[in-house]
């Protein structure tokens, strides 16, 4: 993983949003417009715009001005704001599945991250619609207009990543391959290539090092003769520590997550 490793007096941490970054581009094989638009307007994440009504049809299905208009029963699948994407999963038009979720609390991430398979089945295009009352708020509205057409989302593998430990933030979304790419193996990649549960600290001088992990600042010696906890690291200078082997006097310990 080729993120810096933050050293400091009460820190030790790598940033959740650019481990997400670093896996969406190494899995990424084209963007992903379409879907990310629908995403915005439903709970992943960031919230929506609770102005916009949002209706959902298969790709060769047109949404017209009249097919939303107000009081219309025939019209295309309506989506609610707040359950839009598990609301395609019920339509049949994509699945869900959880590639990674981490807290900041049981690894070295700043924030807590997620991660998120979703498998487009069928290809679907969506519209948003805002609604006007121009003389009452009672009853149906008597202006309306498509706000948004984000375009057709085909078929295959999408990877979505956010961070966050209490309030998720979106970081992006990517085309990571056809419907049948295996998301056993999107796990496997994220746990190999992208491990935030370990850390390795090594002395430049006299080569002793120490081991951590789950989030744990007591290191553990490996080749060194005492281990040794964060919190009582002295003299930080950049993203390194003294060493805290007792015969050697000027060597610098770094620190690498993963």
């Amino acid at each position: 993983m080729d993120v810096e490793t933050r050293v400091d007096y009460h820190e030790l941490s790598v940033d959740a949003q650019d481990t997400v970054t670093e896996i969406l581009n190494s899995v990424r094989v084209a963007d992903a417009p379409a879907l990310a638009s629908v995403l915005r307007l439903t709970d992943r994440p960031g919230g929506y715009d609770a102005d916009t009504s949002l209706y959902v049809a298969d790709a060769l299905t047109k949404i017209g001005r009249e097919a939303v208009a107000p009081g219309t029963v025939d019209g295309p699948a309506h989506l609610d704001n707040a359950e839009g994407l598990r609301e395609l999963e019920k339509l049949g038009y994509l699945t869900v599945h959880d590639l990674a979720y981490e807290t900041s609390s049981s690894s070295y991430l700043d924030e807590g991250r997620s991660l998120t398979a979703i498998r487009v089945l069928r290809p679907f295009h969506t519209v948003g619609v805002v609604y006007r009352w121009r003389c009452a708020l009672i009853g149906p509205a008597d202006q309306w207009d498509i706000v948004t057409r984000p375009g057709v989302v085909w078929p295959g593998v999408y990877v979505h990543g956010a961070v966050g430990d209490y309030r998720s933030r979106d970081v992006g979304l990517v085309y990571a391959g056809p419907p049948e790419l295996d998301t056993d193996a999107l796990i496997y990649t994220i746990r190999e290539d992208s491990d935030v549960f370990t850390c390795h600290a090594v002395c430049d001088r006299c080569g002793a090092d120490w081991y951590a992990d789950g989030g744990s600042w007591i290191f553990r010696a490996n080749r060194g003769h005492v281990d040794f906890d964060f919190h009582d690291a002295r003299r930080h200078d950049g993203n390194t520590v003294m060493c805290p082997e007792p015969l050697c006097v000027s060597g610098r310990v770094g620190f690498t997550v993963g």
